[in-house]
């Protein structure tokens, strides 16, 4: 399973419903990361943020309970593919999400967002809400 940004922000936060989700994911027997422009966004809003140094440490913390995923050549080649097939259907989503999708199709893994509108447009994702 892989995590998208908007659930490790809602995460953050103390979301209810994906504090939930996280407890039920680490009593699941499966492998549970975050692919790397997850990570990039998730610095760049640090890097943002009025309380940066407040924030970096609660992404640090976030980030020690998770492994990640890099963005490899095949991930990147199938997210270009999603990408610019969203774009040609007038549909695009964020170069970032085209990444984490190729990431996931890759990967052959589900995706676990709150972003259901965005990534549903990738045919053959697999994706989860909370």
């Amino acid at each position: 399973m892989l995590l998208d940004t908007s659930f490790l922000i809602d995460l953050m936060n103390g979301d209810r419903k994906a504090v939930a989700r996280a407890r039920a994911l680490e009593g699941a027997d499966l492998e549970v990361r975050i692919p790397s422009p997850a990570l990039f966004e998730l610095w760049r809003g640090v890097h943002l943020a009025t309380r940066g140094s407040e924030d970096a440490a609660r992404v640090g913390l976030l980030l020690a309970a998770y492994g990640s995923v890099p963005l490899d050549a095949p991930s990147a080649a199938r997210g270009g593919e999603v990408d610019a097939m969203l774009i040609r259907a007038r549909t695009p989503i964020d170069p970032e999400d085209s990444m984490i999708a190729g990431i996931a199709l890759t990967q052959n893994e589900p995706l676990l967002t709150r972003n259901v509108k965005d990534f549903s447009r990738v045919p053959g994702l697999g994706v989860e809400t909370y």
